[in-house]
């Protein structure tokens, strides 16, 4: 009697003090026994709950599954947790999770049901997975922004692209762009008061808190600054700050290119007056002619120069193991002969387009290769002379652009000249690279040349050099050969 006396003591004690909430339901679902915390975690006192059915505060949506795992529990005998909601006594809808454990061979079924407030951690959880969501959103739409502005091509189309952007993803930021004229002190549009004090402090791409705005600078374009502003207030979290902080990234980008096209046309459209390329055009379109070489001479090497070499060694195995009459035969030997030529030929296509190893080897090795080639098949004779040349190390663009030029040089002596000998001398001196060529043709009268000449391929050698910064003199007369001298300034 006195050991049931002391274990009624501990359970009334665990009971009125335990944080959990502790139920004893029936197999018809009715409350029998709670725990006083009942009150403090859902608002309704014990007396109000023990009789009626344990189910009533479930939240609707999620009664029926609970019900049965209630019922699967006593069947199996066996313990069930579950997450659900409840609607507390003022309204409010609290998480729950609870463990159900089955009171064994008992006549009425009855389970022991630990019930635990689980609202604070699934409010957590559900803060963290709104949070991975817009940051996931945040992400797509800074990727589809940044793919957007690659079709604009005009300052206004960007500037509509910018605020259609802004009050999509932040629909109270009350986005606005107007321009401030740094010539006249006026505001272009509609702008909060108290602005142009603050101006001349802003810098492109910070962000500057002012009169419950944020004023960002997207950048200047002649005379004129372009400034976006929005609600600071709607900048809530700092993955939003983050966000807007690429978008306008992107956006200055875009702002700052569409500057430089703009110069660049009007250089243009001023050269073109002039009839002048400047040196930007003549790098630019060099540069694209010897990737459209490299391109070519890739496609002719992969493509039909393979077919060419496999037509050959099919028709070489042909002859090999059968026979033929000797009319065929030889009409076969003059096939074959024939596709060698054109191998050969396509092989030499291929080096003239993209020399070989030139990167590897330098500028040097690659053009004594190149006299040494040149020297099989012409009449005239090269002699090639270097100075202070020991490790010259040039980038790609004047190592080609270099040996371009002494190509056009040699084509020029084979087609025009009638030369016997031809001499290059290439000096280093002062980070100046001198090439000098002289031959001993029938010359051309040098004065008659104008900037616009077009003879004899050297007004491609002139503007080669000029695209290199260098500078390119001719001097001929009549029956006194030719003599060229270029000076270019080299990187290293």
């Amino acid at each position: 009697m006195e050991n049931t006396s002391h274990l009624n003591w501990e359970f009334e004690t665990i009971a009125k003090h335990t944080l959990d909430i502790l139920l004893i339901v029936d197999q018809n679902q009715i409350v029998k026994f709670v725990t006083p915390s009942f009150e403090s975690i859902l608002g309704y006192r014990p007396e109000e709950f023990v009789g009626k059915n344990a189910f009533e505060p479930l939240y609707p949506e999620d009664r029926d599954k609970l019900m049965a795992s209630h019922r699967e529990a006593i069947m199996t005998k066996e313990p069930k947790v579950d997450e659900y909601r409840v609607i507390h006594k003022n309204g409010e809808i609290k998480y729950f999770e609870s463990r159900v454990m089955p009171v064994q061979n008992h006549p009425d079924n009855l389970v022991v049901v630990s019930i635990r407030d689980i609202t604070f951690r699934k409010n957590m959880e559900e803060e963290l997975e709104n949070r991975k969501n817009r940051y996931q959103e945040l992400q797509n739409k800074l990727k589809n922004y940044s793919q957007d502005l690659s079709t604009v091509m005009k300052v206004s189309d960007l500037k509509t692209r910018l605020l259609k952007e802004l009050k999509t993803v932040i629909p109270d930021s009350e986005p606005k762009i107007v321009v401030y004229n740094r010539e006249t002190l006026t505001i272009e549009g509609d702008y909060p008061i108290g602005l142009p004090s603050h101006l001349p402090k802003l810098i492109v791409g910070k962000l500057q808190y002012d009169n419950e705005h944020i004023h960002i600078l997207i950048g200047d374009r002649k005379e004129k600054a372009y400034i976006l502003t929005i609600k600071a207030s709607s900048i809530k979290e700092s993955m939003d700050s983050i966000w807007l902080e690429t978008l306008v990234y992107y956006t200055i980008m875009v702002f700052e290119s569409l500057n430089l096209i703009e110069s660049l046309m009007n250089q243009l459209e001023t050269a073109l007056q002039k009839s002048e390329r400047p040196q930007w055009i003549l790098r630019l379109m060099f540069n694209l002619s010897e990737k459209q070489r490299m391109e070519l001479s890739s496609d002719l090497h992969d493509t039909v120069l393979q077919e060419q070499m496999a037509l050959y060694r099919n028709l070489e195995a042909i002859l090999k193991e059968h026979r033929f009459d000797n009319e065929i035969d030889l009409q076969l030997k003059g096939i074959l002969q024939g596709l060698l030529d054109t191998i050969y030929q396509i092989r030499m296509t291929c080096n003239e387009l993209r020399p070989p190893l030139l990167k590897e080897l330098g500028l040097i090795r690659a053009l004594e290769n190149l006299f040494d080639y040149t020297q099989v098949s012409s009449t005239f004779k090269i002699r090639f002379i270097t100075q202070n040349t020991e490790g010259l190390e040039l980038n790609e663009e004047e190592t080609i652009g270099i040996y371009r030029i002494v190509q056009e040089l040699l084509n020029n002596a084979a087609k025009h000249s009638q030369a016997n000998n031809l001499q290059f001398h290439m000096y280093r001196l002062d980070g100046t690279l001198h090439l000098y060529y002289s031959d001993d043709g029938i010359g051309f009268d040098a004065e008659k040349l104008t900037p616009s000449f077009k003879s004899m391929g050297l007004s491609g050698m002139r503007e080669r050099i000029q695209s290199l910064n260098g500078t390119i003199e001719f001097i001929s007369q009549p029956g006194n050969g030719l003599r060229i001298k270029m000076q270019i300034p080299i990187s290293v």
